[in-house]
Formats: structure tokens, C-alpha cells, sequence
């Protein structure tokens, strides 16, 4: 892999971390059922999302993590998304490690949502969440609702429709 560093998201990262979004999905992601939840009441949590800079400073990739409810606090995952051009080196693996890692530390929720490929998550702990326990609000492949608990009973109250 590149030289890499990573940092928790900043103001300054906005310009950069658009543009990445827009050359990783393209303007399809606004149609998104993730971009559903983000728009109700989830609050960004940028100390705990993380942002992938290159060699001269710029954005290459990001994973944010938002707050959210569902029966209880938890968190959010996403976007997680790779500049095209650094793709297939393991950064997308490493932003969802440490903004897991961040959400951990942090202790403020009992577990992280996501949607996304379980395959791809699951090295990380996420599985898919038990049928009809979790909602989203809109249509969604229930195979691709996953979570994470992070600390033991975590996830017992989580329940219902996320925002």
C-alpha cells in the first residue's frame, strides 16, 4: 500500500472527502437508503470517522461514522468509500478497522450499524443483524444490515427503525 495516514475527519478534509465520494459512487448515492438515515436525525461523529490521506496531504478515502437511535444509541457506518485510483490495497478494510476501533474507545454506544457486503465485514466482527430486529427507512437487502457489538450486551436494546 501507499504511503498512508490516517486521521479523524476534520473540516478541512470536506472538499477532498466530497470528491472522493462523488469518483467512488458517482451521483447514485444520493439514492441511497444509507443516505436516508443519514438525512433523519443522525449526527455526524467526525473524532470517531477517519479519512485516508496520501503522500502529498490528500483525501483518498474515508469511513464516517454517524450517531444514531434504534431502541437505543448506536452508530452508523458510512460512507466507507476508496478513491478509485487506490483501491484493491486493503484501505477500505484498514478505514472500517480504525473507525471501529474509534467507535470502541469512545464508549458512548453499544454497537455500530452498516450496510454493506458481509463478506467484506466480517473480519471486523459484523454479522448480519437478526430478521426483523433492525429497519431502515427505505428498501434494503436485509442480508446487507449488519452490526457489530462493541462491548458485551451492547446491542440487547437496539432495536427498531434507524435514524
Amino acid at each position: 500500500m501507499q504511503q498512508v495516514k490516517l486521521v479523524a475527519e476534520l473540516p478541512e478534509h470536506a472538499d477532498g472527502v466530497e470528491a472522493v465520494l462523488a469518483r467512488a459512487f458517482g451521483p447514485g448515492r444520493f439514492a441511497k437508503t444509507s443516505e436516508r438515515v443519514r438525512e433523519r436525525r443522525a449526527m455526524p461523529a467526525p473524532r470517531l470517522s477517519r479519512i485516508a490521506l496520501d503522500g502529498d496531504g490528500q483525501v483518498i478515502g474515508v469511513c464516517r461514522i454517524w450517531r444514531v437511535e434504534a431502541g437505543a444509541p448506536c452508530y452508523f457506518m458510512g460512507p466507507l468509500a476508496v478513491d478509485p485510483a487506490a483501491r484493491n490495497q486493503g484501505l477500505g478494510l484498514t478505514l472500517a478497522r480504525e473507525s471501529t476501533a474509534a467507535c470502541r474507545a469512545a464508549g458512548e454506544a453499544g454497537g455500530i450499524v452498516v450496510v454493506g457486503a458481509e463478506k467484506f465485514f466480517a473480519p471486523l466482527g459484523f454479522a448480519v443483524t437478526p430478521k426483523g430486529r433492525l429497519f431502515l427507512p427505505g428498501p434494503a437487502n436485509p442480508a446487507r444490515l449488519l452490526w457489530l457489538e462493541l462491548r458485551p450486551g451492547g446491542l440487547d436494546k437496539v432495536q427498531g427503525l434507524i435514524g
